[in-house]
């Protein structure tokens, strides 16, 4: 049996160049990409019929299912500590353990988000979705696009200055 590899589309392996260098760290699996977050999180990215499709990611499972697996050892464990030890210090370090848990799935789920409005405003403004009856370059050339700043800049805003309405003290 020989093992077939898929290429990345044009538009695509554009989308991955230019998330490389915006500093992601993507990651290609076949016919799709993988932008790699903090907390052992992920989007996967497909593009298929002139479409792109997103597909969160907390470690192996996808993100609702990585909620429900978090939700439930919770669930399991303080109930477990509950049975064995009854209203015990162990069984509030359990529960506490719990919380921080699905705090932690909570984090991911702002990542995650975070890492989805940003993908869609990085197509979005790269003209990749502009034509459904003719897919596009994701490469249009810097001077046809609005670019991207290198670095975001770091202005400081001094309210004095800001606030020179009149009557306004």
């Amino acid at each position: 049996m020989e093992h077939v590899v898929k290429s990345l589309d044009t538009d695509l392996e554009l989308l991955k160049t230019e998330l490389e260098r915006l500093d992601y760290v993507v990651v290609q699996h076949g016919d799709h990409i993988c932008v790699r977050l903090p907390l052992i999180s992920s989007v996967r990215i497909r593009h298929t019929d002139d479409r792109f499709r997103f597909v969160p990611q907390f470690g192996p499972f996808r993100r609702s299912g990585g909620l429900l697996v978090t939700s439930g050892v919770s669930v399991a464990a303080v109930a477990a500590a509950a049975l064995a030890f009854g209203a015990a210090p162990l069984t509030l370090v359990v529960g506490f353990l719990g919380m921080v848990a699905l705090a932690h799935d909570a984090c991911r789920f702002v990542l995650t988000e975070g890492c989805l409005t940003r993908l869609q405003q990085l197509i979005a403004s790269s003209g990749a979705l502009s034509s459904r009856s003719k897919p596009p370059a994701l490469g249009i050339s810097t001077s046809q696009r609005p670019g991207l700043p290198e670095r975001a800049p770091s202005a400081v805003l001094d309210q004095r200055v800001a606030d020179q309405s009149p009557g306004v003290r």
